[in-house]
């Protein structure tokens, strides 16, 4: 029992630290439970400040599981041997926790020494486990920092999206200079960018799906929701008015893939129904923006809004987060 969990610690270790196709099953497993605990805790709403404090814990549970399963295995194959572990003064077997205390120290490489492996074969166990705890527990804290880097890159994008308007509509009224969207379509290429690398991060850490800002205008999924509005409201804008359709396809691409991921992740629920809001082009109207006939129903069936719809939800928003409606 001993080896087979230190081979499923070893491993989730390995894949959640070393590679890019996300958490392993302890990491995953302890992840998702944390955030559905904070969650419901928060009754469900987005504004609660205590999911501010969600993803934080998933890192330190996360961090502490691993080293309590490392601790536990090798505890295991040392207990398989009564006498495996001797007192180094007296020369007695050790009892189950001095035993737990010398793999505990073992693996943190103290090596206090008031304890010993009792033969050549216990000994060379004891090294391996003193490397191998090394390593491991080594890999587990480093890979807090590009953690951290992904959740201030996530931050990065919601505050560039949010700070070109508070709506949707207004991001398009702001971008308008009276003849096309050159001011939208200059920010375009950082935007999509910065979101591809956002979905990347997705794969690579999942566990930034559970660092949460509480205000709507700085949280990344109300964002990516706003920015899909945006892009369909330039789809609804008069033929005429000249746009950078390879900038609008790019980006459109890159959300379509952030989506396709975050549905193969995240959203257990996308098949029932969600309600999808009416986009409201009456300020786009005044504003002299000339618009396709018929715009308003155009705008309201696409596929990626009823994705975005069951995002919101499942992060404990709502699209009058997104329009900013009380």
């Amino acid at each position: 029992m001993g080896i087979l969990l230190f081979l499923i610690t070893a491993t989730d270790i390995t894949k959640t630290t070393l590679s890019t196709r996300g958490g392993g099953t302890i990491t995953n497993t302890v992840s998702k439970s944390v955030w559905r605990f904070f969650f419901a805790l928060a009754g469900r709403r987005g504004e609660a400040k205590l999911l501010e404090y969600a993803g934080q814990c998933v890192l330190l549970l996360v961090l502490l599981t691993w080293i309590a399963c490392l601790w536990v295995s090798l505890f295991l194959m040392l207990a398989s041997d009564p006498g495996s572990v001797v007192n180094d003064t007296t020369k007695l077997a050790a009892d189950r926790w001095e035993t737990f205390y010398y793999a505990g120290f073992t693996l943190s490489t103290l090596g206090v020494g008031d304890y010993a492996a009792s033969s050549d074969g216990w000994r060379v166990l004891t090294s391996a486990a003193a490397f191998c705890g090394l390593t491991l527990i080594t890999a587990a804290i480093t890979y807090i920092v590009p953690v951290l880097s992904a959740v201030s890159l996530q931050n990065q994008l919601s505050l560039l999206i949010s700070s070109m308007g508070r709506t949707p509509q207004e991001i398009l009224v702001n971008s308008w200079n009276g003849s096309d969207f050159s001011r939208f379509y200059d920010n375009a290429s950082e935007i999509r960018q910065m979101l591809v690398e956002h979905t990347l991060n997705h794969h690579a850490y999942p566990v930034i799906r559970c660092f949460h800002n509480n205000q709507a205008e700085k949280n990344v999924i109300p964002a990516v929701a706003s920015l899909n509005e945006v892009l369909l409201l330039l789809e609804g804008v008069a033929e005429q008015v000249p746009q950078d359709t390879l900038k609008h396809t790019m980006l459109v691409s890159a959300l379509n893939h952030h989506l396709e991921m975050q549905r193969s992740r995240y959203l257990d629920q996308v098949d029932r129904p969600v309600q999808l809001p009416i986009i409201d082009v009456s300020s786009l109207r005044e504003a002299g923006i000339p618009l396709k006939p018929g715009v308003d129903e155009s705008l309201n069936t696409p596929e990626r809004r009823r994705l975005l719809g069951a995002l919101l939800e499942a992060d404990g928003w709502g699209w009058h987060h997104v329009y900013r409606r009380d």
